[in-house]
């Protein structure tokens, strides 16, 4: 499974394997969209929203011979006034460090969800430093301050 990465505001291309007629893929948030081929591959306006999209191929016959991911992500030159550049692992950690010094000052920060646990049930400071700690090491990851052992498989996904 490829995963592709897009941007909002954008034109999109996938390419199309042999045999490949057309393409369906949809967003969380969206009905799906159905896009033909044309000269080995597909291409499709990527919208204004960002999600994280799956797609399947299909030939003429109806018979899938590929899927995958893509993401689209924030265009930041058309981005609303109340976009966020800061990715969740950043967001996270200054919640956790926002409720861990007992100032957390928006309903926002109090109720940060990780994993299937949120920030406002959280009572214990070991639980609080235990995920900060963990998303200090995304957020170090992030720009490029992870292990050694981390940066390689990171540089290797790439």
């Amino acid at each position: 499974m490829q995963r592709f990465v897009f941007y909002t505001n954008g034109t999109a291309t996938i390419p199309a394997p042999a045999g490949a007629d057309r393409m369906a893929y949809k967003s969380p948030t969206t009905a799906p969209v159905v896009v033909s081929a044309g000269s080995g591959a597909f291409t499709f306006a990527t919208g204004a929203t960002p999600a994280d999209c799956q797609y399947q191929i299909f030939t003429a016959g109806g018979e899938m011979i590929g899927a995958g991911s893509f993401e689209i992500r924030q265009d930041i030159e058309h981005a609303g006034s109340n976009y966020d550049p800061r990715s969740l692992a950043v967001r996270t950690l200054e919640a956790l460090e926002a409720k861990i010094a007992g100032r957390a000052l928006t309903i926002q920060q109090s109720k940060i969800t990780v994993g299937d646990r949120s920030i406002e049930y959280m009572n214990s400071i070991e639980e609080l430093l235990k995920w900060r700690d963990h998303f200090a090491k995304l957020v170090a990851q992030e720009n490029g301050h992870g292990t050694p052992t981390a940066q390689v498989c990171r540089m290797r996904r790439v």
